[in-house]
């Protein structure tokens, strides 16, 4: 009895679209036996590393982008490139008598390892988001204090002299009034008997100390009107300078954003100022290139198969048909090209075999036209015989 034909089980959807991503043909992987799952497992690598890339690219662009339908789709798209890269990587992956090619391999570990990398950054961010944002105040407070500085060393010169200009007009002032006290202190001491005089009541030494304290008095009021002014303005400026100030700080902490770039430096400080922290963020980032690198690896640490042996030999039969077929082309259009050019030397010949009396007697035309004219020349009848028998000369 004959056996019969063996059933080959079709695949179901969600195994082809496994066997999509891992860059193999599924006509020459469904006859493979234990192949099947081998390319189902580098299916997976590559779908957790686009899952991996997608959810990478939302989170960057969502530090930088307010609309979430736009960060969406920048990150379909990205994280698209990425499994188209992957994938890529993956079906150039050569074998030659069962060997790989060792600088293509370390080209592609390379790549892979630089977009992993990559990747690795807004996924450790969104980790660390907690930590991160309270750095980020700190350096805010840093940077804005450290920008005061230099507004005030900026500011310094003109800033002191409105001071030092306040400081003698508020001295004047003062002495002046120290001044006005001491002969208001004399007056009183000579009304009372406590003076020089020692006489109680106004005597001459008396009003005459007190025409000094109320001069010195009229003095001071005099001199206090002008400077009001004067403290007025120097006020003013000094005010307008801490505003002008203020405002340069609103201005300067606004550009003080919480960025993709801001993170990235914020993480920086945090890896630096703690040590803990920097040996967790190098081990998230090992890994998480690790998981880039993974569907590569997998396809590098395989051992060539049966699929490997159909696919070759398919692009082989592949290459040799098309050799053939080029090769029986060419030989075509030699063929052709040959009998074309003895039909055409055959019909040119059958032509100038039918018109030979005729050519003959136009020939003699030709002559006797000729010898009618004066002063004619060989070169002239030969002109005009091919202008006759071969048409128009340019």
């Amino acid at each position: 009895m004959k056996k019969e034909a063996e059933v080959i089980p079709v695949p179901d959807g969600m195994t082809r679209f496994l066997w999509w991503l891992a860059a193999a043909d599924a006509d020459i992987l469904k006859e493979c036996r234990t192949e099947k799952e081998r390319y189902r497992i580098i299916g997976i690598s590559v779908l957790v590393t686009w899952m991996f890339a997608t959810l990478a690219w939302g989170y960057f662009f969502s530090t930088i982008v307010n609309d979430d339908m736009v960060v969406l789709g920048l990150a379909l798209f990205f994280g698209f490139a990425i499994l188209s890269i992957d994938r890529t990587l993956i079906a150039a992956m050569s074998r030659t008598n069962g060997n790989m090619k060792v600088m293509p391999v370390i080209f592609r570990l390379i790549l892979a390892i630089t977009i992993g990398l990559f990747i690795s950054q807004p996924v450790v961010l969104m980790l660390f988001k907690k930590d991160i944002d309270a750095q980020l105040e700190l350096s805010k407070q840093t940077k804005l204090d450290a920008y005061r500085e230099q507004l005030v060393k900026l500011n310094a010169g003109q800033m002191a002299t409105l001071q030092q200009s306040m400081d003698q007009g508020k001295q004047q002032l003062a002495q002046k009034a120290a001044e006005l006290k001491v002969y208001k202190d004399g007056y009183i001491k000579e009304t009372d008997g406590t003076g020089g005089s020692g006489r109680i009541g106004e005597s001459d030494i008396a009003r005459v100390k007190k025409s000094a304290y109320l001069k010195s008095e009229e003095e001071y009021q005099a001199m206090q009107r002008a400077w009001e002014p004067q403290q007025q303005q120097l006020q003013a400026q000094m005010a307008k300078m801490h505003s002008v100030d203020s405002l340069k700080e609103t201005v300067y902490l606004s550009t003080l954003t919480n960025g993709f770039l801001a993170q990235i430096e914020a993480l920086h400080e945090l890896t630096e100022t703690h040590p803990p922290v920097k040996q967790r963020y190098r081990l998230i980032v090992f890994i998480i290139t690790l998981i880039e690198v993974m569907p590569l690896l997998s396809k590098i640490l395989m051992p060539k198969g049966e699929y490997d042996e159909k696919l070759a030999a398919a692009a082989a039969q592949g290459v040799a048909a098309a050799r053939l077929e080029t090769d029986a082309g060419k030989e075509l259009l030699e063929h052709y090209q040959a009998a074309a050019l003895a039909a055409d030397k055959e019909t040119v010949d059958h032509l100038f075999e039918s018109t030979r009396d005729l050519r003959r007697e136009q020939a003699d035309d030709l002559v006797k036209d000729w010898r009618s004219r004066e002063n004619a020349q060989y070169q002239q009848l030969w002109q005009m015989a091919r202008k006759l028998l071969l048409g128009k000369i340019m």
